[in-house]
């Protein structure tokens, strides 16, 4: 309960019960995405890190993905705090489908 509503479950954007129950759905998938992230993918404190570590040093990064000669580029700018983390865990979600 704790990380769904650091996602986004405790901010209903309306009265509507509809639009509500969507929201809530799209909160609990970003939930369980970042739960298989930090299993399959992150190590060390970032894999009992809270939602919002995960937003300010890895989903919040100023890097780019670039495709040349049929392969994916993880550009990082120079001086990024954590770029170790982050290629870590591209490498580790790479190898787990290569192509």
């Amino acid at each position: 309960m704790k990380e769904l509503k650091a996602m986004g479950g405790q901010k209903l954007p309306t009265a509507d019960p509809g639009r509500n129950a969507a929201w809530l759905q799209l909160a609990a998938l970003a939930v369980t995405l970042t739960a298989w992230l930090r299993h399959l993918a992150l190590d060390g404190d970032l894999a009992v890190a809270e939602p919002k570590a995960l937003r300010f040093r890895l989903l919040a990064v100023p890097a780019r993905i670039v495709h040349h000669a049929r392969t994916r580029i993880l550009k990082i700018p120079d001086g990024w705090a954590w770029a170790d983390d982050l290629v870590n865990a591209w490498d580790r979600l790479h190898a787990l489908h290569p192509g």
